[in-house]
């Protein structure tokens, strides 16, 4: 018989959600640096900064599709995420890794991520996280941001996990209450909390919330 599984998410749980937070600046740093237009790194101080990234891409790659353009750009973000990873390698949360390492002898551990496949080919080896996960499910190059997705394929092929566990992404917790799904909010960084979500704000808060579940 399979072990059960915890699905889990990456950024805000096993490290900082500061790689992603940051990236967008990098992201039209190396933009504004392509184009030989500092201007293009006010996008990235603006609270729509998303809305720039389809008028800067076109810039770049006036030749490519927009889904091809999407794919692209998705790339370069993930890409900045490793910058930052690299230079901040303290954003990893050690003791959340080790306790979920402790577990592996009888759940499997998910991952559920808007990250592609191949980002996180190169953001888990400078994590050191590559024998942490039993399955990873993840955005396909050709999609937009959208957890819902992901979630989808994911039940498809394994079925409801036991639990997950995620980060301030209001969608993953929307999508568990419409399936049925116990969830904990992994409010490491002590952010706004998520209405009717149960929330943690450290590791002894989650070993006591999952042990109600586990």
């Amino acid at each position: 018989m399979e072990k059960p599984i915890i699905a889990t998410t990456l950024s805000g749980l096993f490290l900082s959600q500061k790689p992603w937070k940051n990236a967008h600046v990098l992201w039209y740093e190396n933009a504004s640096i392509k184009l030989n237009d500092d201007s293009v790194k006010q996008w990235a101080f603006r609270e729509d900064y998303f809305k720039g990234v389809d008028e800067v891409m076109k810039r770049l790659y006036p030749r490519l599709s927009d889904e091809q353009r999407t794919k692209k750009a998705r790339e370069l973000f993930f890409d900045s995420v490793c910058q930052y990873i690299k230079k901040h390698p303290e954003v990893r949360n050690d003791s959340v890794v080790k306790y979920f390492e402790s577990l592996k002898s009888k759940y499997r551990i998910a991952l559920i991520t808007t990250n592609t496949q191949s980002a996180l080919k190169k953001i888990l080896p400078i994590l050191d996280l590559n024998n942490l996960f039993d399955i990873t499910e993840t955005s396909l190059p050709k999609e937009k941001d959208d957890k819902r997705k992901v979630f989808d394929r994911f039940i498809e092929k394994h079925g409801k996990p036991l639990i997950y566990i995620g980060g301030s992404r209001k969608d993953s917790f929307d999508y568990c209450k419409e399936y049925g799904i116990p969830c904990i909010y992994a409010n490491l960084e002590k952010e706004e909390e998520i209405h009717e979500v149960t929330s943690v704000h450290n590791l002894a808060g989650l070993k006591k919330e999952l042990r109600k579940l586990i």
